[in-house]
């Protein structure tokens, strides 16, 4: 495995190949939020707006000082004369922007990586080609503007820069944070195993999230090995598991996806989540973050409307979690809570016109979850509800209440997941969902956004204890 130790240490970074042209992009997100020495590379630029002169210089070699940290945009002929300057200036770790390498399926393009790593000759560390590098953001590392700048514990490795750019930003939605974001592209130098042995022994990084296209063949007993050694959780994606997919992946980044057998039975044997989507990868680890690791066994349901609560049932059935009845002493509590015909207080609770006497339903809620045999609880609600025009009743603390209400899992460690439909109102859901996150409460849209995932994350922690 290569040595990355120094990446939590870098101070100095420069942007080679930065141009008018693109309108200095890439410098100017570093500059952003880089909070060490930044410079700026390009023979044939003098002055760059709002950025200081003195840190522009027409070679990496000129620059006074260390630089440990470089990323290059200039073209692909000009790559391997760049990678010999950063050699001789002594520069630890590269990202490599530019495309059209093995990426390309061409001759030429293969070829021309060979070159790259005969120049760099295990004296550099490489991103890519065709990749977007590091995001790291305590030391202010950000190849694009209004990346997060607040330091969390979950690290993604992703072979895709695209798939890396949604995660970032929707994190912020989803009110998480992550300690790097590698996206690696081609992966000629450092691919997914080497960075998944660094992430598996960062102290900064505690739930690892992968998005693997494929991997060369002479590198599954190596990342065997690191798998074997880890002690975090993992979540994955993997691309290309179609016949179609697998030959998109060839375009992409010539990985080589491989069989879907082998994979599916490689996370199964090192205890490795595996998700269908980009989007449950995120919400797989919002849930571990905001919950922690738990085990979805018996589940108490809340609904507004009894045809809801019947599906919310079925679903949670399916997905290998039941919906038992309430122990008698929490039944006969919440049978006092109840008041209002057509409600019911039996697991699902039903709680229908009541909905507008919502300071009852912050204790509905919080008896429930006193409950020893429930370990978790789900809950439905149509966003209008929050949009004061639709009340029938007046209830001036309805939105304080439901917000009392969706904070009382973490009162009872156990996991409280709101669904807020965007039906009709769905600013109200994104205002909610926003909010909520705040206080590490998550908000779904719809239950298949995560009732899946549940009985994912619990298969996790029997393996983990029977282990």
């Amino acid at each position: 495995m290569k040595d990355l130790s120094f990446i939590n240490n870098i101070k100095s970074m420069a942007v080679i190949g930065t141009s008018a042209k693109r309108n200095f992009f890439f410098l100017k997100n570093h500059q952003e939020s880089f909070k060490g020495s930044l410079y700026a590379i390009n023979p044939t630029v003098k002055e760059i707006p709002d950025f200081p002169t003195e840190n522009i210089f027409a070679s990496i070699k000129d620059v006074p000082g260390e630089v440990d940290f470089a990323f290059i945009t200039v073209p692909a002929h000009n790559v391997l004369s760049v990678i010999d300057d950063c050699i001789e200036k002594g520069v630890k770790l590269v990202t490599i922007f530019t495309a059209e390498f093995s990426d390309s399926g061409t001759e030429e393009g293969i070829e021309l990586e060979k070159e790259l790593l005969q120049h760099a000759d295990n004296k550099i560390r490489i991103l890519g080609p065709n990749g977007m590098g590091l995001f790291y953001p305590k030391l202010g590392i950000a190849w694009r503007g209004f990346f997060p700048k607040t330091q969390g514990n979950i690290g993604l490795i992703a072979q895709s820069g695209g798939m890396c750019n949604i995660a970032i930003y929707t994190s912020i939605e989803l009110g998480f944070n992550f300690s790097k974001v590698f996206s690696f592209g081609n992966g000629a130098d450092l691919d997914f195993v080497d960075l998944l042995h660094f992430l598996s022994d960062d102290p900064e990084t505690d739930l690892i999230l992968l998005y693997i296209e494929g991997i060369k063949e002479n590198r599954f007993d190596a990342l065997k090995e690191v798998l074997s050694k880890n002690k975090k959780p993992i979540v994955a994606l993997k691309g290309g598991k179609s016949e179609s997919g697998s030959k998109a992946v060839r375009t992409h980044t010539a990985s080589i996806s491989g069989n879907d057998k082998i994979w599916s039975a490689l996370f199964k044997q090192y205890n490795i989540i595996e998700v269908d989507s980009l989007e449950q990868l995120l919400h797989a680890a919002q849930i571990i973050d905001f919950y922690g690791i738990n085990e979805f066994k018996n589940v108490a349901v809340f609904s507004i409307s009894g045809g809801y609560g019947v599906v919310l049932v079925d679903l949670i059935e399916k997905y290998g979690m039941t919906v038992p009845p309430f122990s008698d002493e929490i039944q006969n509590k919440l049978d006092q809570k109840f008041f209002i015909n057509g409600t019911s207080s039996k697991n699902p609770l039903d709680v229908a016109a009541q909905m507008f006497h919502s300071s009852t339903l912050v204790d509905i809620v919080d008896i429930a979850l006193y409950d020893s045999n429930i370990d978790t609880l789900i809950m439905d609600m149509p966003s209008w509800y929050f949009n004061h025009q639709y009340f029938i009743t007046q209830d001036d603390d309805f939105n304080q209440n439901f917000e009392k209400i969706f904070k009382l899992g973490h009162k009872h460690k156990k996991p409280l997941f709101p669904i807020i439909q965007k039906a009709h109102c769905p600013e109200e859901s994104i205002r909610m969902a926003r909010e909520l996150a705040k206080y590490k409460v998550a908000i779904f849209d719809n239950p298949l956004e995560f009732i899946p995932l549940l009985s994912k994350i619990s298969n996790f922690k029997k393996r983990k204890l029977f282990c």
